[in-house]
């Protein structure tokens, strides 16, 4: 099966409940492509058969039928990402129009799917990642969305611990909840330097992914807390383009006029967003984060290197007490 045809796979099985979002227009490092110039890392091959985007595509059809999944996108790179995504429907495209739109085009998104029922199940996956042993991630995955129901916060977050330090990653510091299952994330720390990562990890804390699976409602409460007046003006947005049928096209002119605190309140960590972590154990992930970190994938990659055998006892591990270093 070519990850690059999603929409072929048998998907009867899947809950309609289920909705997923593939985040693809975060502009992040840019890679040299030879398609004309350098373009967000998420379009570039990387050495590999299919690009970033592509593999996140083909993770979230496993999880939620076809016709549920969501892009958010970038109308600068059209020519990159529009051939990828032939079978998702216009108005399940959100195109912002700059860099200043793209957190606008992800809560637009999540309000699409909150308008159609708040108990919808919403995976979050952005497009900029690296895995080198998907099925680790597919199971994680599968047993977050099994948790979800028992989890008092109504989302969760998927940490990753891996072998090898992670290369400019952001990280998630937590603790044993008080009831429930996985850890409470009591910290964010945003690309710490390496010896303060270094000292993170031996505490005991987790890569964060900026994978999100969490209930429509508990997600689309958050938008509307924080940005009261532009969640009613992405959701008249979102049902004047699922009228038509037609992208769901996000103005950076949304942004005029709002005070940047109140632009930088929209955070998806804790405190101001309430999740629990699930950890993920051996998927080799990267977060490709910076031109240092996606080059370490490409070398490995040009070197050769066969990926080592992963036993059983480094599946994902969703108990607290395994990721203690």
């Amino acid at each position: 099966m070519l990850l690059s045809e999603p929409a072929s796979l048998d998907q009867g099985h899947l809950p309609r409940s289920r909705w997923c979002i593939v985040l693809a227009d975060d502009h992040g490092p840019e890679w040299a492509t030879g398609l004309g110039g350098p373009a967000p890392v998420q379009y570039c091959p990387l050495a590999m058969a299919a690009t970033p985007l592509q593999r996140s595509l083909h993770r979230a059809t496993a999880i939620a039928p076809a016709s549920q999944v969501i892009v958010t996108t970038f109308e600068e790179y059209r020519s990159h990402w529009e051939p990828t995504i032939w079978f998702v429907p216009p108005e399940r495209r959100f195109v912002c129009d700059n860099r200043a739109a793209s957190q606008l085009s992800s809560a637009a998104a999540i309000l699409s799917v909150a308008a159609r029922s708040p108990s919808n199940v919403i995976t979050i996956l952005p497009a900029r990642c690296f895995v080198l042993h998907e099925w680790i991630l597919k199971n994680a995955l599968n047993l977050a969305l099994a948790e979800l129901p028992s989890v008092p916060e109504g989302a969760i977050t998927l940490g990753m611990v891996d072998l090898e330090d992670g290369v400019d990653e952001d990280y998630l510091v937590v603790g044993r909840p008080r009831v429930g299952a996985g850890l409470s994330v009591e910290g964010f720390a945003r690309r710490p330097v390496t010896w303060v990562a270094r000292h993170l990890r031996q505490s005991g804390a987790l890569v964060a992914s900026g994978i999100m699976i969490g209930y429509a409602g508990v997600f689309a409460a958050h938008i509307s807390k924080n940005w009261p007046g532009i969640a009613k003006k992405l959701s008249n947005l979102v049902s004047a383009a699922a009228a038509i049928g037609e992208e769901c096209e996000i103005p950076s002119s949304l942004n005029r006029g709002v005070p940047p605190a109140v632009l930088h309140s929209l955070r998806w960590h804790p405190p101001a967003f309430p999740q629990r972590a699930f950890g993920v154990r051996g998927s080799g992930w990267s977060g490709l984060k910076s031109p240092r970190s996606v080059m370490r994938v490409v070398d490995f990659f040009s070197s050769g290197t066969e990926s080592e055998p992963i036993s059983q006892a480094r599946m994902p591990d969703l108990e607290p007490s395994t990721y203690q270093a």
